[in-house]
């Protein structure tokens, strides 16, 4: 008798659907052309904060979709739930050149990355250059001299820039937001000081100097800037900033390239997307983002990737150990890490194979294994990557995202992957999302918004970013999220009189199985 009834009931069930509420979900792009300007927008970061907000991250490149040396900006955008209402910061911004204006000349900021500590402390850290630097400008050396155990940056009067032993003085230490500029010779002070953003004074007035690419504008001058009266060395400077108030203010630069910059190194830049928090085994948590360098032969050496820590909230950095390519790897550079559980991350890599690479660490991210191409991500292995971990589980796995360019001929035919991660660490690739199919796609971006669906920024054309919020079903099926309805709510309706006999005897149901002990 008991499975007479159970057979009615999941036949009625089937037979009988209905609908008495229509979830509508609206969400707007977060980097849309035209803002502030800009027509121009290359390398998404996104992140989702402990209070539910979304912090995205991108190139200002103005008209112009080149990589530095050229006029570059970062802007920030923060979302309270990752939907709407997007609030935006100029984050990181040089004076040098009038906005819009190209010129490879200029000072620039490049490449963002963004992670949160369980402070609430927000780290963002992207590429500084100097006025005509950039990934192949780079002289060798750190730009820092150490003094009484600390790292200083140092600066030069004269016209050259690509010289460590022709550097005269260095930036002391800083009380107040000021800090004088001393000589290498001696530790004499002398009539300079720079401010916490590396604006110049003498003898405690503003330096200023005409804005290139303008009319009649006068700026602050910066030892970043050609046109200052002193400079720093040419090369890449990881420039950190944090907020401690979800994106709202931010603090002063700190430059880590003293601590982690070895001076046999030209290029070292960070990886742009997220880095990852992660508990030692005494419960320290440590901070991480992936960088990565061309070597000490040159600019078109090898490149490989390392890391960055910190195990005191940010305080001071560490460096990895350097990362050996596997054979047919050819090189690895811009990365991210994923946490496998039991003391396993996994870097993945772009590299120079026609598949994402990836390398394993158990210490966590101090050495990492030797390369691997999974040979079940076909891609544009010359292309950054974006891999996150999810909150999901399905049969009680772990379940990760990857995406990225799987065409391997070019930067095109986006998808987004979901895996599961077995007790061995290896993964199960169970199903592909086809994101542009036969167009363009490049750097992406995801993170998993508050709500579980999730979100993902990526490049859908050259110097473009859209944006698309997914959902991960049980069975690991990607949907895409309507973001074209008009309003976030559920709208009830008035039901008809079938949906009304529907309802009842769906309640009924619910009522009978429940005394039938099936649910």
């Amino acid at each position: 008798m008991k499975k007479i009834i159970s057979s009615l009931l999941a036949i009625f069930m089937i037979l009988t659907v209905a609908t008495v509420a229509v979830a509508a979900v609206d969400y707007d792009q977060p980097i849309e052309r035209g803002t502030y300007g800009v027509s121009e927008y290359r390398i998404p970061a996104l992140y989702t904060l402990e209070n539910g907000a979304v912090i995205s991250l991108a190139d200002m490149r103005y008209d112009h979709g080149a990589d530095s040396p050229n006029n570059i900006e970062i802007l920030a955008a923060v979302s309270p739930n990752g939907y709407t209402d997007w609030k935006y910061t100029v984050l990181n911004h040089f004076d040098d050149y009038a906005d819009g204006v190209t010129a490879t000349a200029s000072a620039s900021f490049i490449d963002s990355a963004v992670v949160q500590s369980s402070t609430g402390r927000i780290f963002v850290i992207s590429d500084a250059q100097p006025a005509g630097c950039g990934y192949s400008k780079c002289e060798r050396g750190s730009g820092f001299i150490t003094v009484d155990g600390k790292p200083h940056m140092l600066l030069t009067t004269g016209n050259s820039t690509d010289e460590m032993s022709s550097f005269d003085y260095y930036i002391g230490d800083f009380t107040n937001g000021y800090a004088p500029v001393l000589k290498v010779a001696d530790n004499s002070v002398t009539e300079y000081s720079v401010d916490a953003e590396l604006n110049l004074y003498k003898n405690g007035a503003p330096m200023t100097m005409k804005q290139r690419g303008s009319e009649g504008v006068v700026v602050h001058q910066n030892v970043f800037y050609a046109d200052a009266a002193l400079k720093c060395f040419c090369t890449t400077y990881l420039w950190m900033r944090y907020s401690d108030d979800n994106g709202a203010t931010w603090s002063s630069p700190v430059i880590l390239t003293g601590q982690v910059k070895t001076d046999n190194e030209y290029f070292l830049g960070i990886c742009p997307g997220r880095g990852i928090v992660t508990t030692l085994d005494d419960g320290t948590e440590r901070i991480i983002f992936t960088v990565y360098d061309n070597g000490n032969i040159g600019w078109n050496a090898v490149e490989n990737v390392s890391t960055i820590y910190s195990d005191d909230n940010g305080v001071t950095w560490k460096r990895g150990a350097e990362t050996i390519p596997a054979m047919g790897v050819g090189k690895t550079s811009e990365s991210q890490i994923v946490d496998l559980g039991g003391g396993t991350l996994r870097m993945f890599a772009r590299n120079s194979s026609n598949y994402i690479a990836y390398a394993d660490s158990t210490d966590y991210g101090v050495s990492w294994g030797d390369f691997i191409a999974d040979e079940n991500l076909n891609a544009m292995g010359n292309c950054m990557c974006s891999f996150i971990n999810t909150s999901k589980t399905i049969g009680g796995k772990k379940v990760i995202l990857g995406s990225f360019a799987s065409n391997p001929a070019s930067r095109a035919d986006g998808v987004i992957k979901v895996g599961l991660v077995n007790a061995n660490k290896t993964i199960d690739w169970v199903s592909t999302y086809k994101l542009t199919q036969g167009s363009f796609f490049a750097y992406s971006c995801m993170t998993e918004l508050a709500d579980g669906n999730f979100g993902i920024l990526y490049e859908d054309e050259a110097s473009h970013i859209e944006y698309l919020v997914f959902s991960v079903d049980e069975n690991g099926n990607i949907s895409e999220v309507n973001g074209n309805d008009p309003v976030t709510e559920t709208v009830e309706k008035e039901l008809t009189v079938w949906e009304k006999i529907v309802k009842f005897f769906n309640d009924l149901i619910f009522k009978i199985q429940k005394f039938l002990g099936f649910i």
